[in-house]
């Protein structure tokens, strides 16, 4: 049982929460059992403990190891998925002039409406007139000095964009991303942010954890009531309240095997080399199926594509089902189909993904 488990889950291209490598599973199995030789479980480990602290800490060096993350900067770990940061920030930071923002797809969208509800907000890029296909050039955006805050989103999972180098802030405007979906896919220029948040599901590990990485400097300006502020879960070591001891534990086994495949960089390379060989694949058919991203920002982390009619692609997804692949039907804003290859996508099903992509359109003909 446990085995063909496995072996099923190299099919699954879900958007988040997504595939664990098996290596990971494993040694999560074992952890809701024995938690490194405690006889007790992390799911019922007090957070307070001295194996929990253990296990914070060794989680904190590794996100600092993996990530580079400079000293400037504290590492929390919270709860409450991405989505709740898009109120904690305008929240904590938010100020009397405009925050800043660019409009890249549902979930900047979504940090707009929040930012709104405390205090003024500029948009200096709307993508939604071209459906989200595109994303401006960083050197283009005209970003106001006295913004206070700008907001980005790395990689977008819904549209299939991701910024090939993100956008530079003045030096005296905090820069804050969401990178949810690709964090620990490739290295993070730490120069120009001041703070990173990330939900888990996708790329470390599960859903109800947030990593949220945050210059001191900035931390200091947290100002908002005691369940939200930044600078008080960092002042009690992202244990404020009870935190999500599960998913740190996960976490850790997470990062632990990133640092097996090479750390960000083989991420990375492989990252490129399974995106590749499916968008590869689309292009071949010569139009029959049609890339939703602009080749200039397509993301390597979610691809998204459309077939000539929707019984096209229902086909398509009857197939693919049958050969055990799940995750695959676009988001219900865009339709379509949708391929999430994280860091845990399994290379071997990503190339018979890619072989099905041909087969299918050759089929149609």
């Amino acid at each position: 049982m446990m085995a063909a488990q496995m072996e099923q889950s190299a099919g699954n291209f879900s958007a988040g929460p997504s595939r664990i490598p098996d290596a990971v599973r494993a040694l999560v199995a074992q952890d809701l059992l024995d938690l490194d030789g405690s006889g007790i479980g992390c799911l019922e480990h007090s957070h307070r403990g001295e194996v929990f602290d253990e296990v914070l800490n060794q989680t904190e060096r590794l996100v600092r190891s993996v990530l580079d993350v400079p000293d400037a900067f504290e590492v929390l770990f919270l709860q409450g998925g991405a989505t709740q940061q898009f109120s904690m920030i305008p929240m904590n930071f938010g100020t009397d002039t405009p925050s800043v923002h660019t409009n890249t797809g549902i979930w900047t969208a979504k940090a707009i409406r929040a930012a709104q509800q405390f205090g003024p907000t500029k948009i200096i890029f709307d993508g939604s007139d071209n459906k989200f296909r595109t994303l401006p050039e960083p050197t283009n955006l005209l970003i106001p000095q006295d913004a206070s805050f700008l907001h980005t989103c790395a990689n977008n999972t819904v549209m299939g964009t991701q910024w090939p180098s993100l956008p530079h802030a003045p030096k005296e405007i905090p820069h804050l991303c969401d990178m949810s979906s690709e964090i620990t896919s490739r290295r993070i220029e730490w120069g120009d942010l001041d703070m990173v948040y990330a939900g888990c599901q996708k790329n470390l590990g599960v859903a109800g954890t947030v990593l949220v990485i945050i210059k001191k400097e900035l931390l200091a300006k947290s100002n908002a009531p005691t369940p939200f502020n930044y600078q008080e879960h960092a002042d009690a070591s992202s244990r404020l309240n009870t935190p999500p001891t599960f998913g740190i534990a996960v976490m850790r086994r997470m990062l632990e095997w990133v640092q097996t495949q090479g750390g960000v960089k083989g991420m990375a390379e492989a990252s490129q080399r399974r995106s590749k060989m499916i968008y590869d694949a689309i292009d071949a058919t010569n139009g029959f199926w049609r890339p939703h991203a602009s080749p200039k920002c397509r993301s390597v982390m979610n691809i998204t594509w459309h077939g000539p009619t929707s019984n096209a692609e229902l086909d398509f997804l009857q197939k693919a089902s049958e050969i055990g692949f799940s995750g695959l039907k676009g988001h219900r804003s865009l339709g379509g189909l949708r391929a999430s290859v994280y860091n845990a996508a399994d290379e071997v099903a990503c190339r018979k993904l890619a072989e099905l992509i041909q087969s299918s359109a050759s089929d149609s003909k």
